[in-house]
Parts: C-alpha cells; sequence; structure tokens
C-alpha cells in the first residue's frame, strides 16, 4: 500500500529522526512518498514574487549535510521509500495549508514530540499548528537525544540508533 506521509522540517540532520523512527516502526509491507515541508513567509515586494523560486528557496534553506543525510535513509530504506521530497509552505492560514495536503493527497503527518524546530531563517515560520488543526492523522514521535553525542549535528548523526547501553 502506498502512502504520502508529510513531516516538519527545519533542515537540520536532527530533524531527520523523524524519518528514521517513522520508518523503523512502520509497516514493511508499505511504501511511502514523504514530503519533508518548512513554512517560509513570501515577501510583499512584487519584485521579489515575480522571480520568486521555489527551487531557490529550499536551496538556500539546505546544506550539503542535510541532502547527504536525505540520501543514506534513502537508500537504507530503498524498499519503503518511494521518494522523499523537501518543499515549503507559504500559505498564511488553515485553508492554505488544508489545500496544500489535498493537493498533494497527504495521508498522514509525522511530528517531533519533544524536539523544537529550529527556524533558523528569519522567513520561517512554525508549521506545527497548521498540522495539529488540519484534517490529518497526526503521530507524535518520540526519540531520544543524547546532548552529548559527538557527532551530534553530524552526517554521523544519521547512523546513530539510540540504542547504546551505556
Amino acid at each position: 500500500m502506498k502512502k504520502t506521509i508529510l513531516i516538519p522540517t527545519d533542515f537540520t540532520i536532527e530533524s531527520l529522526n523523524v524519518v528514521k523512527s517513522f520508518l523503523s516502526k512502520s509497516n514493511k509491507e508499505s511504501t511511502y512518498d514523504i514530503i519533508l515541508l518548512h513554512g517560509v513567509h513570501l515577501n510583499d515586494s512584487i519584485t521579489d514574487l515575480l522571480f520568486f523560486s521555489r527551487i531557490d528557496t529550499i536551496n538556500s534553506l539546505t546544506n550539503r549535510q542535510f541532502n547527504d543525510a536525505c540520501d543514506i535513509i534513502k537508500n537504507k530504506y530503498a524498499s519503503q521509500i518511494n521518494s522523499i521530497r523537501k518543499d515549503i509552505f507559504t500559505g498564511i492560514n488553515q485553508a492554505s495549508f488544508n489545500n496544500y495536503i489535498e493537493a498533494n493527497r497527504v495521508d498522514e503527518a509525522f511530528i517531533p514530540a519533544n524536539y523544537k524546530l529550529n527556524l533558523s531563517s528569519k522567513k520561517s515560520f512554525d508549521i506545527l499548528p497548521f498540522i495539529k488543526q488540519s484534517d490529518l492523522h497526526v503521530d507524535e514521535i518520540d526519540w531520544k537525544v543524547d546532548s552529548k553525542m559527538p557527532e551530534k549535528g553530524k552526517l554521523a548523526e544519521i547512523f546513530f540508533t539510540g540504542n547504546n547501553n551505556q
């Protein structure tokens, strides 16, 4: 069975723990299209709107390590993942968010239980309230964050399973 899953992201490697946790606990027979979504306010300038590029905006928010981490997850869970797509939500109200999830045929959303998204760009905004108020089935994913982990925030964090007995 194929499903489209929405996961909020701040384009940090740590935010991909939701994807890892979800895939490791999900039905191995199902396949998923995963949308990593980030909220971005658009500028009111006509010139900025005329030259607005979704791809350029996403590229300015991501970095090579994040893209490499997405590729690693896609390879590790290749039998479960049809696609991983990075996207931005530029709407301003719940109705526009509901239109986004309908247009993208999103089936479920998975959000972090204890992780607060790090909105590093001044144009970014938190999309969690929109997700929680939508009609989507929303599951909170919790994972243990070891703040003393030397690989925290680096690509090696993707390989950390959290099952160490220290």
